[in-house]
């Protein structure tokens, strides 16, 4: 009966070790993705900034006429000019790997 207990201890252990293992690949995991250390790195992208620019246009409510009022442009933090046009972002063969 003891040495079922001494395993299932042993076994308890290796178990709680290997979760905190589990959690620090996890954490590193994350780390290196919002670094950009994940996958090699396509200098041709556009900045983030860009992108994140034209999301915050697509978002954007538009009025009856199509156009998107003053209010709502400095509200979304969109400059005057607009934004991006409704061009996709990305081609379909030009998505990261």
């Amino acid at each position: 009966m003891n040495f079922l207990l001494s395993v299932g201890d042993e076994i308890e252990a290796a178990l709680d070790a290997e979760l905190k293992r589990s959690e620090r690949l996890r954490q590193s995991i994350l780390k290196r993705a919002f670094e950009g250390k994940l996958v090699p790195q396509d200098p041709n992208d556009e900045p983030a900034s860009v992108l994140l620019e034209g999301i915050k246009a697509e978002r954007m409510p538009q009025t009856s006429s199509g156009k998107t009022s003053k209010k709502k442009r400095e509200k979304f933090g969109v400059p005057p000019s607009g934004g991006p046009s409704d061009e996709l972002l990305f081609e379909d063969d030009k998505w990261p790997a």
